[in-house]
């Protein structure tokens, strides 16, 4: 009777699991990092190639809420929460990118990915770009999402301490100004207070520190250990704080393409899901070629 009840838990084990992996609900997810840090990641779909996205600063793995479900009928998709971030672990004594790259690691070898596509949003990208030379082999490209616009750009010392600066002064005050900045005007009012709320729950000290190792990462030295393709699919711009993607400079350092997406800031996936999805669909229909 025992064994007989044991192979029907099994049974309904594999069925609630096989019913998540077609995208119905994620399978929820822990490891720990290489210091013993909680990551939370969640896991839908199935496919010979994973996904793997990865939000930007302040954000969480409800970035991707309009990606999830939509790629998981391909894909093996997992989202991540980073260090930090939504339910992660927040107890780390250093808080840098690299750092932020392992957990990646970390959670690409829990699940045992053979083929996987780092996705990075904002501070995202440049942490892509590290997991994939902690990763050769198995991560096959990175693809950013308004990020990773020009390798040689170095923002101003002042501008950098003046955010750094006000962030220190008032950190939900400056989180909430970045966030109507980095979004256009016409932006759902709704969209701009739930990023902004979000950014600003966060730990100031997690985030302040990680503000300003991103700003002192080498871009060009990243783009070239990666050592995949690279590629983008950033906004058109026409807002503050716009970088131009400069895809003949990014040439230089690594196998680089980008398109872009008008009239949106510096969220396209939440801002017009739609249309993001068919343009990162194609990116990666482009890449399984290669």
């Amino acid at each position: 009777m025992n064994v007989r009840l044991t192979a029907i838990s099994a049974l309904l084990a594999c069925t609630i699991l096989s019913s998540a992996a077609l995208g119905d609900e994620p399978v929820k997810k822990r490891v720990k990092a290489g210091d013993g840090l909680s990551i939370a990641y969640d896991v839908r779909g199935k496919g010979d190639t994973a996904l793997v996205f990865l939000h930007g600063w302040g954000g969480d793995r409800e970035y991707w809420k309009n990606q999830a479900d939509a790629f998981a009928t391909d894909y093996t998709v997992v989202t991540v929460d980073q260090a930090g971030h939504g339910a992660s672990g927040k107890d780390r004594e250093t808080w840098t990118v690299e750092a932020l790259a392992g957990d990646v690691e970390s959670v690409v070898k829990d699940l045992k990915l053979k083929r996987v596509v780092l996705i990075g949003h904002s501070m995202g990208g440049s942490v892509a770009l590290l997991a994939a030379k902690k990763l050769p082999g198995t991560v096959v490209a990175v693809v950013g999402v308004d990020t990773l616009q020009d390798a040689e750009f170095k923002r101003p010392e002042d501008v950098v301490k003046s955010l750094t600066a006000g962030l220190e002064k008032d950190f939900k005050g400056t989180v909430g100004g970045m966030a109507a900045g980095l979004l256009p005007e016409k932006c759902d009012a709704k969209l701009k207070d739930w990023i902004g709320e979000k950014a600003a729950s966060r730990d100031p000290a997690v985030q302040i520190a990680l503000i300003k190792d991103l700003f002192a990462l080498d871009q060009k030295k990243a783009f070239k250990e990666a050592g995949v393709p690279v590629r983008c699919v950033n906004s058109a711009g026409g807002f503050p704080f716009f970088t131009p993607t400069a895809v003949e400079t990014n040439k230089k350092y690594a196998d680089f393409d980008a398109v872009t997406i008008a009239d949106v800031g510096h969220y396209p996936m939440l801002e017009k899901p739609k249309e993001f999805n068919e343009k990162l669909g194609d990116v990666l229909k482009g890449l399984a070629k290669k």
